[in-house]
């Protein structure tokens, strides 16, 4: 295909896409735009009320705020995920450094910032991302450099823009000390202070929100997803200077560019409406538009013209398949055309439409409630401005002139008079105040628009209901997220359509092979990242429905998810469940949700190689541990009680046989005693018997002597009457009796005591010892304090 039938295709397609874009769709945003600024309708009358509401204003400032804190408080809005074994490390690496690139390398919040902005008002957002090279100045500076040395230092581009040259002392390298000359002076040498400006070329990655309104998609497309779309283009503004930097200015048919030729290549077909709208943007739409695209004749690099960045699909290389193209084309002439793997633009809208890609707008759904409600107010002040100001009757006589005096009628000041020709003949035409009525249309209209957008009184903070005192947090908690769908809707309708083929887009660029590795500050390290490692085929998850709500809730599930992990580590199994990797993500995760993004701040990343520690031996179940202790304590006291037991048993052992001791020493004296008394008794006995005898000898002597008496009388018996005896003593007669008799019973006696056993006499009431039974005779056992017997008596 040769560039005239490109030419022919390019400009069919334009002109196609142009006439959609400025007759519908730029007809819609225009419409949209002067509702969110406000602008008056057109049918205002003077004198009357001309306020215009701000529902669409209001919905759409209410909603951004959400919609950019779902996706900003995270710092990975997007996260690559390896789609094979042995890449996690390069999709983590590649989730980094692409959030760094459009977060720091770019202004990642005005991007989003504008983009949904566009998207909440105009129908559509509109991104494109490439990469461009930039040229910056870089200063070097040089101190204490010999011209030698400054020589050497200086390349072919560099530029010296400051020197300073200073005489001082040659320092010996050997020595550190000055080199002495000839004369006993320091040898002296110039030394030059410079700063070198270096010029560099770098390339980066640029990613920009542009006005939709410059984006133009095939007719009939049916989707907001542009990779397939046979025909996108970007009608881009730029003047001689930017081309330049661009590295557009090339020869076309043989003749070098000129700034004529990009001052003749005017806007894409505009329509009416289009340019209605670009001069309402620009604040200049009450004025004639400037010619703009004319040679800036006191400096030509400022000279302005349309740039077209076409993507088509077309088989320019003739081999019967189409391919991606992406060709820079001002008017009629081609500046580049070179082939490429997708369409770098993103665009989305909040609201899908099936099989349309350019959907609806929060605008437009709040349009129509806008203007009832802007009707409704202006008739609320309208009727309140004739309920306190009146109209004024004034009668007329028969020849119509009027019974008081206009002039003063007409003037308006407060304590005015009024002159009167006749009493009665002002009145006043009274209008009802209907402003109570019309609150309850107006709040009608609110919650209509509440149900259309999820916009609700407690989102904003006015909810009469909200310090109820009956209300729950549960009942809270549940309108605010019913609220909130609607706006969760719209996050992941842009997280779908917009962000992610951004960040594929940025990954794409990072890997084409020629960008240099990206430094930056990773928490308390600095990372140093090669994009060339990585592929660009990883999967895409994007991180949304984390507003101020939702992270409390997900706080709350990490929390549970923590202390889950931290059981689990603990147990036996713990290196089969959890890392400490894992552990430190969720700590991380949490940091994050709660505000802070620089999480090395709080933790230490211990990094994919490190281990649990060994668990500690398994504690015992509680109850088991409860009766093993209680069984412990069983068996102390057991042992402590068998113990004093003992100590008791021998203690008694030991007082019995003390008191057996003192029993047999109590019982030895007593048999002592006995014994004594039993000697002293036998000596006193023998005493006795000594004089027994001797009164038996006596009485033998004198039985002898009777005897001889007794046989004398036998001789003679006659003497004496029979059993009369005389008294040898006195010669008395007298009846005798047995002198013997009485002896041998005391003997006798004598013998059965000696003779007779020992028997213990014990109290009958108590049983104890209280005395010694021999024969006829008791002796009682003596006691001391202590109760031992001491003796008997």
């Amino acid at each position: 295909m040769d560039d005239v039938t490109l030419l022919s295709l390019l400009q069919t397609q334009e002109d196609s896409s142009a006439q959609f874009l400025g007759n519908t769709l730029a007809q819609e945003r225009r419409q949209s735009l002067k509702e969110f600024y406000r602008a008056p309708y057109g049918n205002e009358e003077e004198g009357w009320s001309s306020i215009v509401t701000s529902e669409v204003q209001d919905t759409v400032e209410w909603i951004l705020p959400d919609l950019l804190d779902m996706f900003l408080s995270t710092p990975d809005a997007v996260e690559f995920e390896p789609t094979e074994e042995g890449e996690a490390k390069g999709a983590e690496e590649a989730t980094q450094a692409v959030n760094h690139v459009f977060h720091k390398h770019n202004n990642g919040f005005l991007i989003l910032y504008t983009a949904f902005k566009d998207a909440l008002t105009v129908k559509n957002c509109a991104v494109h991302w490439r990469k461009e090279t930039v040229r910056t100045l870089r200063r070097i500076p040089v101190q204490s450099a010999s011209p030698e040395m400054l020589t050497m230092l200086v390349q072919d581009d560099d530029e010296i823009v400051a020197a300073n040259q200073v005489q001082q002392p040659m320092i010996d390298p050997a020595t550190g000390q000055a080199v002495i000359g000839v004369d006993g002076q320091p040898v002296m040498q110039t030394i030059i202070n410079a700063t070198i400006s270096r010029p560099e070329e770098r390339q980066r990655i640029r990613v920009e929100a542009f006005d939709p309104n410059d984006l133009l998609v095939q007719s009939g497309w049916t989707t907001p997803i542009l990779d397939e779309c046979p025909y996108v283009a970007r009608s881009m503004e730029v003047t001689w200077s930017e081309l330049k930097e661009m590295g557009l200015v090339v020869k076309v048919d043989g003749e070098m560019l000129e700034p004529e030729d990009l001052a003749a290549s005017n806007q894409p077909n505009p329509g009416e409406n289009d340019d209605d709208m670009r001069a309402d943007r620009r604040g200049i739409s009450d004025e004639p538009a400037q010619n703009r695209n004319e040679v800036d004749r006191d400096d030509e690099s400022l000279t302005r013209g349309f740039l077209r960045i076409e993507w088509v699909l077309v088989d320019y290389d003739g081999d019967g398949v189409a391919e991606r193209r992406e060709i820079y084309r001002l008017a009629d002439k081609i500046l580049s055309n070179e082939e490429c793997e997708e369409v770098p633009i993103a665009t989305g809208s909040p609201i899908l439409v099936p099989h349309r890609w350019d959907g609806m707008s929060v605008a437009e759904i709040m349009s129509d409630l806008q203007m009832l409600k802007t009707e409704m107010t202006r008739a609320v002040v309208n009727n309140a401005t004739l309920a306190n100001n009146p109209r004024q009757t004034v009668l007329q006589d028969s020849n119509g002139a009027p019974l008081a005096d206009i002039d003063d009628l007409l003037d308006g000041r407060p304590g005015g008079l009024v002159r009167i020709k006749q009493i009665g003949a002002l009145g006043a035409d009274a209008t009802p105040f209907i402003g109570g009525q019309a609150l309850s249309v107006l709040e009608y209209f609110d919650q209509m628009g509440e149900k259309r957008t999820g916009v609700s009184k407690m989102q904003q903070g006015i909810d009469p209901n909200a310090l109820r005192t009956d209300r729950t947090a549960y009942e809270a908690g549940q309108l605010n997220n019913a609220a909130k769908s609607r706006i969760k809707l719209i996050a992941r309708v842009m997280a779908e359509t917009v962000l992610k083929p951004i960040f594929r887009g940025i990954l794409r660029l990072l890997t084409s092979g020629d960008m240099d590795p990206i430094t930056f500050r990773l928490g308390d390290q600095f990372l140093k990242l090669d994009p060339n490692e990585w592929t660009d085929q990883y999967l895409l998850t994007t991180n949304v429905g984390l507003g101020t709500g939702d992270a409390e809730k997900q706080i709350m599930g990490l929390a549970k998810i923590t202390q889950m992990q931290m059981g689990m580590a603990t147990g036996p199994m713990g290196e089969m469940f959890v890392t400490p990797e894992q552990i430190y993500k969720s700590q991380a995760k949490m940091i994050q949700l709660l505000g802070f993004k620089n999480v090395g701040d709080f933790i230490k990343d211990p990094g994919p190689q490190a281990q649990l520690p060994k668990p500690p031996p398994p504690q015992p179940d509680p109850t088991a541990m409860a009766v093993a202790q209680l069984k412990t304590q069983a068996d102390m006291k057991k042992a402590e009680f068998g113990m004093q037991q003992d100590a008791q048993k021998t203690a008694f052992q030991q007082r019995i046989e003390e008191r057996r001791q003192e029993n047999e020493a109590t019982l030895q004296a007593t048999n002592d005693a006995r014994d004594a008394q039993r000697e002293e008794a036998a000596a006193a006995r023998a005493h006795e018997l000594e004089l027994a005898r001797i009164a038996a000898e006596d009485q033998i002597n004198i039985r002898d002597n009777r005897t001889r008496v007794i046989t004398a009388r036998i001789a003679h018996p006659e003497g004496l009457p029979s059993g009369i005896d005389i008294d040898p003593v006195t010669g008395m007669p007298y009846e005798q009796a047995d002198p013997i008799a009485p002896v041998m019973d005391a003997l006798a006696a004598l013998t059965s005591h000696i003779t007779a056993p020992r028997i213990l006499v014990r109290d009958p009431t108590t049983g104890a010892p209280v005395g010694v039974q021999q024969g006829n005779m008791t002796q009682t056992i003596q006691r001391d304090d202590a109760g031992n017997i001491t003796g008997a008596a």
